[in-house]
């Protein structure tokens, strides 16, 4: 399961949306509260002013309405009440006695009607105290039209007590409800008008971070990135400009520093690898030339053992035979004496001739590398139950004969090790040439080893055998593989590219 959300992967993966997301977040949060807040001072200012507009309004058509209930001028007073009712915002205008009864509303209206101050209208004032009511409240109409009720008490003055008791403290109730839909209307659409500038301020900040992002932060941040991603592939990019003294350039600096030093050290490890690969190559050539001498000096000793040493002894070997023969039959003694002389030459000569095959066998020059190896394994298995067979039925011709030389070696010192460790029964060779590319394979049904037990290292004389024989085999650019496991045998496997020793 993926460790991010698909909705999460752009603002997980882009440090842009990162920096986006927190300046509209501090942005909507911060203009969303002034917004709220600005929106509710205005509206309670709105309020007060309607309440005070409200309350000068009852009071205007209380005076207006005055002149006639003095003069007890129903039709004036009828009159004036329609007049003032055909303002659209003056929902109700009612006349209400003492007893809560509509004695005269705009073209007659509702006269008659009681109020009943139980209706939830009429809660908002009659639920408080008479001391605590105020004279106007926001009121929701049964219909969900929100009104501004203005009650203005009519009081009982001295004009009036002509026609009504002095005792009477109020005459009656002057009720005016102002519709609140205009003055909601207004407010909507300052509320409206105020969203479209909060959200167009956020637009225009958010496109304005982010081209200073693009241009200070994130461009800036690719660069590094794209010069890391260089340096990570092995290459070292060219300095970074480190212009502006903040994080980003003091990272950029230290970028900078490291490249620097890093040139330092590649320029030294050239030459130090060059150094080592010209030494490398003096050590091979040296080693190709104590190889090749010490054939050449195996070649004299045996020649010399061959032509001097070995002329010498046949020569005293035949002298003894023919004093043995020129001696009297009865000396017994004596010729006991002489026959173990001529055994001792023969097994001298013997020894003498195995010491040449060993130094330099002639066959190998002679025949060839195929020859060599089975004469040397006719020497190597003799008297043992151990089979050997070699397949060379791809090898139509010889190879260069220091090639051969150094094969022989390879597939001598093998043998070597397999007689003495691998407990082997059967033991094969193949060598094969094609397309350029010379392989030979010495393998064993032995009891096999772990290769990575074996450290090449020169310092454990158990592997300088394998050793030489990788270092014979890298003189002429190939390699050397051993393939073996504890209980399936072991094979040692030799890839040659002819055309590196000339040969095609």
């Amino acid at each position: 399961m993926s460790p991010n959300p698909p909705s999460s992967g752009l603002f997980n993966r882009s440090l842009r949306a990162k920096i986006t997301l927190s300046v509209i977040l501090p942005l909507v949060i911060i203009l969303g509260s002034f917004t709220a807040i600005q929106y509710n001072r205005h509206r309670e200012a709105v309020l007060r002013n309607l309440s005070f507009l409200a309350a000068q309004t009852g009071q205007v058509i209380e005076n207006s309405l005055q002149q006639a209930m003095l003069s007890r001028d129903r039709e004036e007073l009828q009159h004036t009440l329609d007049s003032i009712g055909e303002n659209n915002m003056l929902r109700v205008i009612y006349l209400l006695d003492t007893s809560g009864r509509v004695v005269f509303a705009p073209k007659n209206e509702g006269v008659g009607t009681r109020l009943d101050n139980r209706d939830p209208t009429c809660q908002p004032c009659h639920k408080l105290s008479p001391v605590e009511r105020p004279k106007s409240v926001v009121v929701t109409l049964p219909d969900g039209q929100r009104v501004f009720r203005s009650m203005n008490p009519i009081e009982n003055q001295s004009p009036c007590q002509a026609c009504h008791s002095p005792n009477d403290r109020l005459l009656g109730l002057l009720l005016t409800d102002i519709s609140m839909t205009p003055l909601e209307s207004s407010l909507a659409s300052d509320f409206r008008e105020t969203l479209l500038w909060w959200l167009a301020t956020i637009l225009v900040t958010v496109l304005v971070a982010n081209q200073a992002v693009g241009r200070f932060v994130i461009g800036r941040l690719k660069g590094l990135a794209a010069a890391i991603s260089d340096l990570g592939q092995g290459q070292l990019p060219p300095p970074l400009p480190a212009t502006q003294p903040d994080e980003i350039g003091s990272l950029a600096n230290v970028f900078n520093t490291m490249t620097h030093q890093l040139r330092i050290r590649a320029v030294e490890n050239r030459r130090l690898s060059d150094k080592l690969q010209r030494q490398s190559y003096q050590r091979g050539k040296l080693l190709e030339r104590l190889i090749t001498a010490q054939e050449d000096e195996r070649k004299r000793v045996a020649r010399e053992l061959h032509d001097e040493l070995g002329q010498t002894l046949a020569g005293l070997s035949f002298k003894v035979k023919i004093l043995e023969n020129s001696i009297n039959r009865e000396a017994d003694n004596t010729q006991e004496q002489l026959s173990q002389i001529r055994s001792l030459i023969t097994q001298t000569s013997d020894r003498m001739y195995n010491l040449i095959i060993a130094l330099r066998p002639s066959a190998l020059d002679d025949l060839g590398l195929v020859a060599a190896l089975n004469a040397h394994a006719d020497r190597m298995l003799s008297g043992s139950d151990i089979s050997f067979e070699v397949d060379a039925r791809e090898m139509a011709e010889r190879l260069p004969p220091n090639l051969e030389t150094a094969l022989y070696r390879i597939f001598q010192e093998a043998l070597s090790n397999i007689i003495r460790h691998a407990n082997a029964r059967k033991i094969g060779v193949t060598l094969v040439r094609h397309n350029g590319v010379f392989e030979g394979k010495i393998f064993d049904d032995g009891q096999g080893f772990t290769p990575n037990s074996i450290q090449l290292d020169g310092q454990s004389s158990r592997g300088l055998g394998l050793l030489g024989m990788r270092e014979r085999v890298s003189q002429f650019g190939g390699q050397l593989d051993i393939i073996s496991r504890p209980g399936s045998g072991t094979s040692i496997v030799i890839q040659i590219p002819l055309n590196e020793v000339g040969y095609e």
